[in-house]
């Protein structure tokens, strides 16, 4: 979702199953959620062919609304995928005149692609054609009535297709990658980039050090200067800055500037540890402390 708001779509529909109902609370009206009644996960072309199938006509109809913009189909499996490379797949889309155009990874053909745009005056009646459940079905049908399909590459890593746990292993090695350079390009030392754990929601000020095996998780914020020590794991936690932390575990904590926490310290959620604290080892504290 975040990679098609780059291209700030008229409207936008993120297709579901009946079982469901968990990633329909994630959204949590965001956007417009369209269930259909077969399973999903396994089969995102078909789905998508369903949902769009359920537009209303006015939806497709030029008479009706005549700008002859696009329609953007995306596989909620593909979690790497970013805003950049939609919008420059919108940009070559419309100086080519395609009727349709397909992303696909270097070296496959089209028909694995599961991201699409396709011209919306041509979508109605090449969806009345299409039998095969495939969004590639879409290209063939186009082709056969005389319009130009095309395609853009882009590599191999931005398309894994997550459907099963080792997919998502893989996914998360290249997110993990791509999150760490971010960070470190923009002044935050890391020690052991390999094995430094960044949820993207993390907000890190200039010159902090990370040192190997830390976690940070959720709405955490390390302020400037901080050095966050081996095997730190953080969810949600907002430390200050200056701040020195030592194998620290810390959930829904604050901990004020300056202050020095650890080795082996457990702050428990509702934890607020004073600026320029010295808590020692082995230190445990809960929502009463200060």
């Amino acid at each position: 979702m975040d990679a098609v708001d780059a291209l700030r779509p008229r409207r936008q529909s993120v297709v579901i199953g009946p079982s469901d109902d968990d990633v329909d609370k994630e959204i949590d009206g965001a956007v417009e959620v369209v269930r259909v009644g077969s399973n999903v996960r396994y089969d995102p072309c078909a789905a998508a062919l369903t949902a769009l199938g359920g537009w209303a006509d006015d939806d497709l109809d030029l008479d009706v609304d005549p700008d002859d913009d696009d329609v953007l189909v995306v596989a909620a499996s593909l979690p790497l995928l970013t805003g950049d490379t939609l919008r420059t797949l919108h940009r070559r889309h419309r100086r080519s005149d395609a009727a349709a155009t397909a992303l696909v990874s270097d070296g496959v053909d089209r028909d694995r692609s599961a991201v699409w745009i396709v011209r919306r005056s041509l979508l109605a009646p090449a969806l009345r054609r299409t039998e095969r459940p495939a969004i590639s079905a879409l290209g063939v049908v186009l082709e056969e009535t005389g319009h130009d399909v095309a395609t853009m590459s882009v590599g191999d890593d931005e398309l894994i297709d997550v459907r099963d746990r080792a997919d998502l292993a893989a996914a998360e090695a290249v997110m993990r990658r791509r999150v760490n350079q971010a960070w470190m390009g923009k002044g935050v030392t890391m020690r052991d980039p390999e094995h430094t754990y960044i949820d993207a929601s993390v907000v890190i000020e200039p010159d902090v050090s990370l040192a190997a095996g830390v976690t940070l998780a959720g709405a955490t914020s390390i302020g400037a200067g901080t050095e966050v020590g081996s095997g730190c794991h953080l969810v949600d936690t907002t430390v200050g800055d200056r701040c020195v932390l030592e194998h620290t575990s810390a959930k829904l904590a604050s901990i004020g500037d300056h202050a020095r926490v650890g080795p082996y310290a457990v702050l428990d959620p509702g934890s607020e540890i004073a600026a320029a604290t010295v808590t020692g080892p082995f230190y445990t504290a809960g929502p009463d402390a200060r």
